[in-house]
């Protein structure tokens, strides 16, 4: 995929520069680095454990590197032995609600409706009325195909319906960047095309995204760019396409080929 906001001449809208985070005595982060321009896709690979999903934490702070530099839509932070402090509860905040975040598991309130979750942020936080959430709220869960679910509570929905409502929350905060970890990887295998289709709309309508996922076939069909993790380090980073199909990195060649004779095998 490529668009005409992923071009080198872009100034990038997301920059995550030579982070390192640590848990206890084992250092996750290698000192990895990242560019996002606007309107691109960047697909984060690797084996679990190789620090993939660390890394997409760090980048709204809900992991606290302990070196290096983030910069993400106006918001500046630096880490370090002679950096600043830990960022203040404001200015999390203010990060924040301009990076949405979908995670593994979908994290809604049971007790409120689809739209009550959905309309909570924007109302809460960003100080929005009512009346613009819920408008706003309608238009997304129409995008992610829930509109008539509005009154329902997530106790009533499949997990792929869940997942996409958490996208339409995530989207109701008008975000600069979106991160997704693994949004798949707690459904069932026939709603996974579902969030996929979600997300693939999105990319095509342009929205700055970072993912992390195993869906292999996936990646290369929506990213701009891919980059493979091993060990902490951002092992390899490139075209989607070359990544997939001409690896550089002899352990990433070793990864693909079990995701190639998977499809081969499938075709068959």
């Amino acid at each position: 995929m490529t668009t005409a906001a992923s071009s080198s001449s872009s100034a990038p809208i997301l920059q995550a520069q030579a982070i390192h985070k640590s848990f206890g005595s084992h250092h996750v982060l290698k000192g990895v680095t990242l560019s996002v321009n606007p309107g691109e896709v960047v697909t984060l690979i690797g084996s679990s454990g190789s620090g993939k999903s660390t890394f997409l934490r760090c980048m709204n702070l809900l992991e606290m590197p302990e070196e290096g530099e983030l910069h993400v839509a106006g918001h500046d932070f630096r880490f370090g032995k002679k950096g600043a402090r830990a960022p203040k509860d404001p200015a999390l905040a203010a990060l924040r609600s301009d990076i949405g975040m979908v995670f593994q598991h979908f994290n809604l309130f049971p007790h409120k409706t689809v739209l009550q979750n959905i309309i909570e942020g924007p109302v809460q936080v960003k100080g929005e009325s009512v009346a613009t959430a819920r408008a706003h709220a309608m238009e997304l869960l129409g995008k992610v195909g829930l509109a008539e679910k509005a009154d329902q509570f997530p106790s009533r929905l499949s997990g792929g319906q869940k997942q996409r409502v958490a996208i339409a929350r995530a989207l109701a905060m008008r975000p600069a960047v979106m991160l997704f970890d693994e949004p798949t990887s707690a459904l069932d295998p026939e709603l996974v095309g579902e969030v996929l289709n979600v997300i693939r709309d999105l990319a095509a309508d342009g929205m700055t995204m970072v993912l992390v996922t195993h869906e292999m076939a996936f990646a290369e069909q929506v990213s701009d760019r891919i980059g493979y993790m091993r060990d902490g380090v951002m092992a390899e980073l490139g075209p989607a396409h070359e990544v997939m199909h001409a690896p550089r990195d002899p352990k990433l060649a070793a990864f693909l080929e079990r995701f190639h004779q998977g499809r081969e095998r499938a075709a068959a």
